[in-house]
């Protein structure tokens, strides 16, 4: 099945999906002003070391200082453990100023994660200035072609730092592998330079937009179409598909229709999922997503799946498809930490030794590190999954005023978008005005964030939009009305957009 990407955009946050056919992969959303984003790279003060974990705090500027530890320094352990010497101890003191990276979002109470072993990523390589090793990514397992990454690696000897081929290497030019590893190169010297005149807290570096990591890190050869709402977003976008090729940039579609396009490709149901708790899947059968403090649980169910031939043939089926599903809403909600399963009883091991296979080649496609440890003695299985950003459906919802954060509602962003989306369908239906009634609060953050005025100055100038605050009205309620009315009337607490 063919895989795309899809962009879109609306009151400078910016939405990121990646799918296969019909079937949503990832999803993930960059708010606008947000804090901090992995990679960027600041001029730090070490405030505080904890010698009994080995760990420090870093003031870079931000509400909570960010969090050092020593088994954080290097980017990637699966692939240097045992070709680099791995640091025990961390080797600064209080006051000191350091270049430190953001490798993992802030989660709860705890500050951003660092790491001062810095690196750069781009489309075919990753550098690592601090480190002096070569290595090929695990997931290109064809040997004639790591052997001929591998001598591309050893042409870069001369240069000072370590360099880990990924898997875009795979089939691509020797120059182009070359020509990206001199600018990274080069990057990092930039950095260097500016890091001494830099105040301490000063952000040094900081990566490109979602759309420009989703090129660099989703995109692959079997990628057919990479769609783009925003005019801006897709040109500068463009322009640096450019430099990966004219094969890259001829898949680039600017998406102008008037209806959302998150709804045109179906993509929206698929969304509306990562807000529940309970997955169905195309057998009759369901998974229940739980999170704890500690780990996410997940349950199989056979649900309305009764299956043809025996009670254990069924389980096993059963299982099968939830194991590949499971596999998916991993990657798709960014569940990370450990994953217990708790898949419906086999009684014969085969089926249970199958089940891993399954497991384990499901998530072989996933960015993320995973690990299939196995089954425990309650037939419940053990997966770990590596965190760097925080789960998707954090980002569409919050916790509920209404129950004192026992349960969640939609996010004020969350809501826009869909007043968006009706938005966009009202107009493409021919209608020139619009009426909302909304909640009191939305109304509120529409008009103080600006969060549809990108929409009124640019695509909506010929339309008249109209939104009426309402005290009583629970925050996910809105109810949109469509008028050509040129003289129209609105109430006297009506307020234009704009």
């Amino acid at each position: 099945m063919s895989k795309n990407i899809f962009i879109d955009s609306y009151g400078g946050n910016i939405i990121g999906a990646l799918t296969d056919g019909s079937k949503l992969l990832e999803y993930r959303i960059e708010k606008r002003n947000q804090t901090v984003t992995i990679g960027s790279i600041f001029k730090g003060r070490v405030e505080n070391i904890l010698n009994g974990m080995q760990a420090a705090f870093v003031n870079i500027g931000l509400q909570r200082n960010g969090y050092l530890s020593v088994g954080d320094m290097l980017m990637d352990k699966a692939e240097l453990d045992g070709k680099v010497d791995i640091p025990s101890t961390l080797n600064m003191k209080v006051g000191d100023e350091i270049m430190v990276q953001a490798i993992k979002d802030p989660a709860g109470s705890k500050g951003v994660r660092l790491t001062s072993h810095i690196s750069f990523a781009g489309r075919y390589l990753v550098y690592m200035p601090t480190l002096d090793f070569r290595g090929v990514s695990r997931k290109i397992t064809d040997e004639d072609e790591r052997l001929r990454i591998d001598e591309i690696l050893e042409s870069l000897k001369s240069v000072k730092g370590g360099f880990i081929a990924r898997t875009a290497c795979e089939d691509a030019v020797k120059s182009d592998i070359k020509k990206e590893a001199k600018f990274l190169v080069s990057q990092y010297e930039n950095i260097t330079e500016v890091f001494e005149t830099a105040k301490v807290t000063d952000c040094i570096y900081e990566e490109g937009n979602l759309a420009v990591r989703m090129l660099r890190d989703v995109y692959t050869k079997d990628i057919e179409k990479f769609y783009i709402s925003d005019k801006d977003i897709f040109e500068k976008t463009a322009e640096i598909a450019k430099k990966c090729g004219s094969e890259v940039r001829n898949k680039m579609v600017l998406y102008n229709k008037k209806t959302d396009m998150f709804k045109e490709f179906g993509l929206d149901k698929d969304v509306e999922t990562l807000l529940g708790s309970r997955v169905n899947l195309d057998n009759g059968a369901y998974l229940i997503i739980d999170k704890t403090e500690a780990m996410t649980v997940i349950d199989v169910n056979t649900g309305g799946f009764i299956g043809q031939d025996n009670l254990e043939e069924t389980v096993f089926l059963t299982n099968a498809a939830a194991a590949t599903e499971i596999a998916r809403q991993l990657r798709l909600r960014n569940i990370s930490g450990i994953i217990i399963v708790d898949f419906i009883d086999m009684t014969e091991e085969e089926h249970k030794n199958k089940i891993l296979e399954i497991m384990k080649e499901a998530v072989a496609d996933d960015r993320a590190k995973c690990n299939v440890i196995g089954m425990t003695g309650l037939g419940l299985m053990e997966i770990t999954r590596k965190k760097k950003r925080r789960e998707s459906n954090s980002m569409l919802v919050k916790d509920c005023p209404y129950c004192q954060g026992t349960g969640q509602i939609y996010s004020n962003d969350y809501i826009v978008m869909k007043i968006r989306v009706a938005l966009l369908d009202l107009f493409a239906a021919g209608y020139n005005n619009a009426i909302i009634d909304l909640n009191i609060e939305i109304a509120d953050y529409i008009l103080s964030k600006g969060a549809l005025k990108q929409d009124v100055e640019k695509i909506w100038t010929d339309k008249r939009v109209y939104i009426i605050p309402h005290k009583t009205y629970h925050q996910q309620f809105f109810l949109i009305k469509g008028d050509n009315n040129p003289a129209m009337e609105v109430p006297d607490k009506a307020i234009i957009l704009y």
